[in-house]
């Protein structure tokens, strides 16, 4: 099917038919992806009675348990709420059904490494200089690439280099530290307009940091070390983390659907579907 929609008065024509799924497939007994060292996705055969949930050993139909951590097993989109008192629900989330994406590459590197203008961008807690980072320096390269200030895209996805296939059962720990985004960074982010972020990363904050989550913050506008939704905060904005966007995706422009289930969590598993679309001809 051949969709067309209205963006920032400019048709944006793509086909559903060249849809791609960039949410991480979570198998229940199999390798799967893990953030903070939590339990694994588990799926547990329902057994009430006489009644067993397993058509291999007699049962009439299969019924099983399923449970997870959205925000450490695997794909998950998630909401101011996630770091404020208040309950604002994935499931009641404000967005499109379908909006104008688009798709950016990077390559994160550790903070010695930096240019010396990327060293005077910053993070909190401080930055140490073996942290892999994200810098508003490689978003803005990618932004000039994609044309991002023309194009005024509601979402952005941001894959990172090298784009290993491990990405979809790597355990995210102590042992493996992700990279994650400077103050600088995201603030272009939000300075570009961005309404919902999507990352490959588990978090666009350093896994071990004081509990301060700056960059979350800083993107639903909630004052650091607060945990309560003010008067401007953004409670229209969604972060998705541990996407994995293939290969033959190239960056560019795309239409985004966002599936979401209704559930009444801050949080929950997230099927992001992008379709590589182009600006109509006037």
């Amino acid at each position: 099917m051949k969709l067309t929609l209205q963006h920032e008065q400019q048709a944006v024509t793509c086909d559903t038919r060249n849809a791609s799924s960039i949410a991480i497939t979570l198998d229940f007994s199999g390798p799967q992806p893990n953030h903070f060292g939590t339990e694994q996705a588990k799926e547990v055969v329902l057994k009430l009675g006489s009644f067993t949930g397993d058509t291999s050993v007699g049962g009439s139909c299969n019924v099983d348990t399923l449970s997870m951590i959205p925000h450490c097993n695997g794909t998950h989109t998630e909401t101011i709420s996630h770091i404020v008192n208040e309950d604002i629900w994935i499931g009641h989330a404000a967005m499109d059904s379908l909006m104008v994406a688009v798709l950016i590459s990077v390559r994160p590197v550790p903070v010695s490494r930096l240019s010396i203008a990327e060293k005077k961008e910053v993070y909190r807690p401080q930055l140490d200089a073996d942290d892999q980072v994200v810098t508003a320096k490689m978003l803005e390269s990618g932004f000039k690439q994609v044309s991002l200030e023309d194009t005024k895209p509601t979402a952005l996805v941001i894959r990172t280099l090298p784009n290993d296939a491990d990405k979809k059962t790597r355990a995210y720990g102590e042992k493996f530290s992700p990279a994650f985004f400077t103050v600088d960074a995201m603030q272009s982010i939000i300075d570009a307009g961005v309404q919902h972020l999507l990352v490959d990363l588990p978090s666009v904050d350093r896994m071990y940091d004081d509990g301060l989550l700056t960059n979350h913050h800083l993107f639903w506008n909630v004052p650091e070390e607060t945990h309560s939704v003010a008067a401007d905060s953004r409670q229209d904005k969604t972060i998705t983390e541990m996407v994995y966007v293939d290969d033959d995706l190239k960056d560019g422009l795309y239409v985004l659907n966002l599936q979401i289930p209704a559930f009444g969590s801050d949080a929950a598993p997230s099927r992001p579907m992008l379709f590589p679309a182009t600006f109509e001809s006037e």
